[in-house]
């Protein structure tokens, strides 16, 4: 039995759109090509499919002429669905032994270790490109109204204002970008939120690309501790900041709490760091996991993810930042700042908020007039987006102004900075327009007294 014959038969004979609707021209032979075209433009044109009348007529092609004649005169006895089902599965596993033989004729010889699985993980995202893989969505009739318990727990807020937190949070499936000009706190906000995560009791898996895990990992160790950064950075502490200090490292470790006492006893951190590291395991569902790496792709990242999500119960998925990800290792005909690349990279980050049911977050940068630089369209696939307006240093305040939402109001809001301890809010902060604003009431006030 041909499968590319018997579902298009059943499709005309049963008038099935839904079914229609996922098969892909590029699943069937080539043959069969021009009498597909043909089919989707009568239904585009007329809303109903063509009969096998309509297309004897219509069609001018005789080898496809002929073949409705074939296509007609068979019995088929096998759901619609099932057919698309076969069909696909044919179609890519054709795509991956191509590209698999396409692999070891052209690079299997030249690569090391890493190119190699970068390449194969390309594969795997390019096939997955071609294939719909997506399943149907739930039918009106089973579909519940309200999400299960375990779905709304897994629900995060940003941790940066409580205030806004109370009433919004993000759902394990979106995407959620943030962004800012050069130096106006991108990587900060990140190093919040994956701290926030942590300290919630699930993970953070944080995608860095200019800044090191060393840098990553002071940063959150200073907004979670309040020990200034910079003493931090150059280990010029006080007793009790090393105390701090000691007390993070440890809660990131199983039995590290062991470990810490004997700290407090000799007070030798690199000791103490040494015994936990060769000693004890990171704590299995509470991790801060950094990942750096200067070339990150989509690939890159999808290969991490298929390791580390359900394994360390992220709750966060962070790309520092989405501008620098590129699509491929492939180099792009439009270079690094490729809008339609940088797009291509939005939508599959939202792809995996999805595919992964973790929350991603990634900062993007503004241009002067706070627009998205390179590419406007990456905001398209993001459930919500903001931009940073920093205020100077002793203000101590840095706003989110809300410029997209889709499931809640638009709604910014302003936190507390400390630029000591690099730490975002959680308390609600005054602008200084707002303070302005506040005092100017108060003489009023006084005023009328």
């Amino acid at each position: 039995m041909n499968i590319s014959s018997a579902l298009i038969k059943q499709c005309i004979v049963l008038q099935d759109f839904e079914t229609w609707s996922y098969l892909r021209r590029e699943y069937l032979p080539v043959e069969y090509h021009l009498l597909y075209g043909h089919i989707d433009k009568h239904c585009e044109k007329f809303h109903e499919f063509p009969t096998f009348e309509d297309l004897k007529l219509s069609i001018r092609h005789a080898d496809t002429r002929d073949k409705v004649y074939a296509i007609e005169s068979i019995d088929i006895d096998i759901d619609a669905d099932t057919l698309l089902e076969y069909l696909k599965n044919e179609y890519t596993q054709k795509e991956i032994l191509n590209s698999l033989d396409n692999y070891i004729d052209n690079s299997v010889l030249f690569s090391d270790a890493e190119e190699s699985v970068q390449q194969l993980h390309q594969i795997v995202l390019d096939v997955e490109d071609k294939v719909d893989l997506q399943a149907p969505q739930e039918s009106m009739q089973n579909i519940e109204l309200f999400e299960p318990e375990e779905e709304i727990g897994k629900y995060i807020g940003l941790g940066l204002n409580d205030e806004y937190d109370h009433e919004i949070k993000f759902s394990p499936k979106d995407l959620v970008l943030v962004g800012g000009k050069r130096g106006s706190g991108k990587s900060l906000t990140c190093a919040n939120i994956a701290n926030n995560v942590v300290a919630s009791g699930r993970s953070a898996i944080y995608f860095t690309i200019e800044m090191d895990s060393r840098s990553i990992l002071q940063r959150c160790c200073s907004i979670a501790t309040g020990v200034p950064f910079s003493r931090l950075r150059t280990q010029n502490l006080s007793v009790t900041e090393w105390e701090k200090v000691a007390g993070w490292w440890a809660s990131r470790y199983q039995q590290g709490q062991d470990r810490l006492k004997e700290y407090r006893e000799h007070r030798n951190f690199q000791d103490f760091h040494y015994k936990l590291k060769t000693n004890h395991e990171l704590l299995p569902t509470q991790q801060l996991d950094v990942v750096y790496d200067p070339s990150l792709t989509i690939a890159k990242i999808r290969a991490e993810l298929d390791k580390k999500v359900k394994k360390i119960d992220a709750g966060v998925i962070i790309v520092d930042y989405i501008n620098q990800v590129k699509r491929s290792a492939a180099p792009s005909r439009g270079g690094q700042y490729d809008w339609t690349e940088q797009i291509e990279v939005s939508k599959a980050l939202k792809s995996m908020a999805q595919e992964y049911e973790c929350t991603v977050f990634s900062p993007y940068q503004t241009d002067a007039t706070g627009e998205a630089r390179f590419a406007k369209g990456i905001l398209d696939a993001a459930d919500a987006a903001y931009t940073l307006e920093t205020w100077e240093q002793e203000d101590k305040c840095v706003t989110f102004n809300c410029v997209k939402m889709r499931a809640a109001s638009m709604r910014s809001f302003t936190s507390e900075m400390d630029w000591e301890s690099l730490k975002m809010g959680p308390e609600t902060a005054l602008t200084p327009q707002e303070k302005e604003d506040s005092q100017y009431k108060s003489d009023e006030d006084i005023d009328d007294l």
